[in-house]
């Protein structure tokens, strides 16, 4: 039986076509078309999923200021979170959802690949977590999802994500939307193929739920560890409750559950960034 509701995370830097800074952000020249893309290979994802009898699908906006999605071009079975800041901020909504999709994902700065950054490029060098240094955001929000009790079942992204993915999810359907060719350069095929692609990666997603195949991929130690990038990163970081400071740039988070320490992750990166404007 077809899960009766999915959850869709939408980031941008994993999309076809997307290989340049000045498309991210609302006032950069080519920000219309990022927000083109980003609509239209959700709009076919969710279509996707309601031919294969999913009911409601959650749709959360996640990528910057988390309003780059055309609302008006959602169809009536999507239920769409916007805006910033927000608990969780990728994967608000996840807890409702029998199945997690991720789209648009891409990878962290040790792997490499287009565009690549963990959260926050401008204040995080690193991240380790589960005994894994250098993640990606695709792991953190795994892990996330695992503390809710929501299998992964696709991720559609860089290409320089897969190894990452088949790792940790080999179960779950990995479609690669481009290429990487540079940091600042992808390599994509044309519309029409990618639209063949996410439904035909939809349609197999959805039988792997179906079968029983999805796993929970859960966090064995809560902790977070953050390499920052400057040493006044790190000053900020000291000021929260659960931190503990290892040294110049790097912190631990020691919160009981995972799902805080995420929460108190997005609350350093916010406040570093009033000292970077």
């Amino acid at each position: 039986m077809a899960p009766r509701k999915v959850f869709i995370s939408v980031d941008a830097e994993g999309m076809p076509y997307v290989p340049y800074r000045k498309m991210l952000s609302p006032g950069d020249p080519l920000y219309n078309e990022l927000r083109d893309i980003m609509t239209r290979v959700t709009r076919v994802t969710v279509d996707a999923l309601h031919d294969m009898e999913v009911e409601h699908v959650i749709v959360a906006d996640s990528h910057g200021s988390m309003v780059n999605l055309r609302p008006l071009e959602m169809p009536g079975y999507v239920e769409l979170i916007r805006g910033f800041p927000r608990s969780l901020m990728m994967v608000t909504g996840a807890d409702e959802a029998d199945a997690g999709i991720f789209l648009g994902y891409h990878s962290s700065p040790g792997i490499g690949g287009v565009l690549s950054h963990t959260y926050a490029g401008r204040i995080v060098q690193r991240v380790t977590v589960n005994g894994y240094s250098d993640v990606t955001e695709y792991y953190l929000n795994l892990l996330a999802l695992g503390e809710m009790d929501v299998p992964l079942i696709m991720v559609a992204g860089d290409s320089a994500l897969e190894p990452c993915v088949k790792k940790h999810t080999p179960w779950a359907v990995f479609l690669a939307l481009k290429k990487h060719v540079s940091t600042l350069a992808d390599r994509s095929i044309g519309w029409p193929q990618i639209e063949y692609r996410l439904k035909k990666a939809v349609e197999k997603a959805i039988e792997i739920y179906e079968e029983g195949r999805a796993e929970l991929v859960k966090p064995e130690n809560p902790e977070i560890l953050l390499e920052l990038k400057r040493p006044w990163h790190a000053d900020i970081a000291e000021l929260y409750p659960c931190v503990e400071r290892i040294d110049g740039v790097r912190v631990k988070l020691t919160c009981e559950n995972y799902l805080d320490n995420l929460k108190l992750m997005e609350g350093i990166i916010i406040a570093a960034y009033s000292l970077e404007r």
